[in-house]
């Protein structure tokens, strides 16, 4: 089994083991949170075959609860509902990382962005959006992110100049 190296990986693991055999959500008592659980940061939760294959991942640029403690939680649980049938063959066979994203920032210069080291994030006024991650294959430039971005959002006919543009950093753990 699964066995997590850090504690960001262990609360996402063990969220969804306790969920798929219990059927219930059980909540860490805030005063046994660490202080880095407390940040609010954007992360996502990913779950993976023993052969490496992703079966199921959740998450968001901007953090949708108050502390990264509970974006592990919800994230984790939404992963694992939307891998239901793939679950079923057994905790056992599966590994869960969690990527924490940095707070995004304004990308002045499209020039500047290092897809290796940089995800990229758009939103249009009308509040389409999409992201990418850092290290994405086929992305070798802040152009090409931009434009596989636009693309997600249905965008690509948009200028750069009336989209909001932010850049982030990502720390995986396992």
């Amino acid at each position: 089994m699964f066995q997590p190296k850090t504690h960001y990986a262990k609360i996402a693991f063990d969220t969804i083991l306790f969920y798929k055999t219990t059927g219930q959500i059980r909540k860490m008592e805030e005063s046994k949170i660490t202080p880095d659980l407390k940040l609010n940061l954007g992360c996502i939760v990913y779950i993976y075959d023993l052969k490496d294959t992703l079966i199921s991942y959740f998450g968001n640029v901007y953090p949708q609860k108050l502390l990264l403690y509970e974006e592990i939680v919800s994230n984790a649980l939404t992963a694992a509902e939307s891998s239901n049938s793939k679950l079923e063959k057994g905790m056992e066979n599966i590994k869960v990382f969690v990527d924490v994203l940095s707070l995004p920032q304004k990308v002045d210069e499209i020039i500047d962005l290092n897809p290796i080291k940089q995800g990229v994030f758009i939103k249009d006024k009308t509040g389409k959006s999409a992201f990418v991650l850092p290290n994405t294959k086929a992305l070798k430039t802040g152009e090409d992110q931009i434009r596989f971005v636009k693309n997600l959002a249905d965008l690509a006919d948009t200028d750069n100049s009336e989209l909001e543009i932010m850049s982030f950093k990502v720390t995986r753990y396992d």
